[in-house]
């Protein structure tokens, strides 16, 4: 006499095994607000370069530190340009004013710039091209 045996479809035990797998997982996992706050810590604690990205080579702050300091150097960044900004008008004017003083000595550096970024013997470099014909 064979043994007798008995078949239970897919669509049945697949459902239970992956109700199984997931129980299992989330209990391994332990609560969710301490999975969040140990991946969070782990982030924030994560070495990285000076570019965010992460690196075990050179270094030398956590992710945390270097997202604070450039978020500083932004906002560091913004308030200068509003400020420049600002002066610009009165930029111009000082400048026209120097500009328009006889024997200003920004008048002699920019001319003297001009001068020797024509005249020097490095920038007066000629290139010459010799083709041969056959006659």
């Amino acid at each position: 006499m064979a043994n007798p045996t008995l078949q239970i479809p897919s669509d049945v035990i697949n459902p239970i095994i992956e109700a199984q797998i997931s129980a299992a997982i989330a209990q391994a996992l332990g609560q969710p607000g301490a999975l969040i706050e140990r991946a969070i810590r782990t982030i924030l604690a994560t070495k990285v370069n000076s570019n965010g990205e992460v690196s075990s080579y050179g270094a030398n702050q956590t992710w945390f530190d270097w997202a604070v300091a450039s978020q500083v150097k932004k906002a560091a960044q913004a308030a200068i340009e509003a400020n420049v900004a600002a002066l610009g008008d009165a930029m111009k004017k000082q400048f026209i004013t120097e500009l328009s003083k006889k024997n200003s000595p920004m008048v002699k550096q920019i001319v003297d710039g001009m001068v020797s970024g024509v005249f020097k013997p490095e920038n007066l470099k000629y290139r010459l091209t010799v083709v041969a014909e056959e006659r």
